[in-house]
């Protein structure tokens, strides 16, 4: 019997993109996926690939899409708890996701943030577009997603330990797609944090007072985005995936990390970039998993 093998797709928005780069590797290299764990943008390319699109396709795909593309794909929303509503966007998935995790070609595990309990909720069955919609929903950006009596958001503001759930999953090889950056997250922390104290001094101007209060009240506009916003800061963690490199429960633990710290996370225009520094930096350790695994009849898979 062959090593099992999950995938982490790591979060980090357009920088996601190097996720494409990284499964051209392994599909060049014949490596089979076993299960694929998605956070943010990982889950969403997880969810797509897993419903058995062709990676060429996907790839030509998002290198089509341009700002105004984007733009389209927008439904900016009086911002009450996000500035964009979201379903536009899952329309747009619905081109490309099957409907229940049942259907797709690969389990996927797509994990989203609690924000009001400060936990991962790991989905695993039902609706894979609103898993995926949950997972991206970047705080104050998008607006969470209504779940059980809770609300979801962007999965990579949870300290979650990805690799963790994949060795539970029965991993004997685990490899990880790294597409974090420190620097947006440090100036997200700032910006918001600004946000927060303009808020609370304007609150605090006795003439300003009476009229914000009556408009909060009737529009329960702010608040929510203040408390979303002060929860996110508490959550971020700097480095998802730093302490799991090596061994772990006597398991192999890869970790790719593509070279895209440069590129900030609104940049959905630089698609062909980051699917080469996702090749790029795969190459290396594929190698390395040849090196300690490879066998021909372990992990030949003859493609359809």
């Amino acid at each position: 019997m062959r090593p099992k093998v999950g995938l982490i797709l790591g979060g980090g928005a357009a920088r996601g993109y190097a996720h494409l780069g990284v499964l051209k590797k392994l599909e060049e290299e014949n490596i089979p996926i076993d299960f694929i764990i998605g956070t943010s943008i990982g889950a969403l390319i997880g969810a797509i690939y897993a419903s058995g699109n062709d990676l060429e396709k996907i790839i030509k795909d998002v290198r089509d899409i341009n700002f105004l593309k984007l733009i389209k794909m927008l439904d900016l929303n009086i911002p009450q708890k996000g500035f964009i509503k979201g379903d536009k966007i899952e329309k747009f998935l619905s081109n490309y996701i099957k409907n229940d995790f049942d259907e797709l070609k690969i389990p996927l595990y797509a994990i989203a943030t609690d924000i009001k309990h400060g936990r991962e909720i790991i989905f695993s069955n039902g609706p894979v577009i609103k898993a995926v919609r949950a997972s991206i929903s970047i705080p104050v950006v998008f607006e969470p997603v209504e779940f059980q009596n809770t609300k979801l958001v962007d999965g990579s503001i949870i300290d979650f330990d990805a690799v963790d759930l994949a060795i539970k999953l029965g991993a004997d090889i685990v490899i990880i797609s790294d597409v974090s950056s420190n620097i947006d997250i440090r100036i997200f922390n700032r910006s918001f944090y600004n946000f927060v104290n303009k808020i609370n001094r304007i609150l605090q101007n006795n003439s300003r007072t009476i009229y914000f209060e009556r408009y909060f009240n009737s529009k329960k506009i702010l608040p929510e985005i203040i408390t979303i916003t002060a929860t996110t800061m508490k959550l971020l963690n700097n480095d998802l995936y730093e302490d799991n490199e090596g061994e772990k429960f006597n398991k192999k633990v890869y970790v790719i990390k593509p070279k895209v710290n440069g590129i900030r996370w609104y940049r959905f225009d630089h698609a062909e970039k980051c699917i080469n520094l996702g090749l790029k930096a795969a190459e290396p350790v594929i190698q390395e998993v040849y090196k300690d695994f490879y066998k021909p009849e372990i992990f030949y898979r003859e493609k359809q």
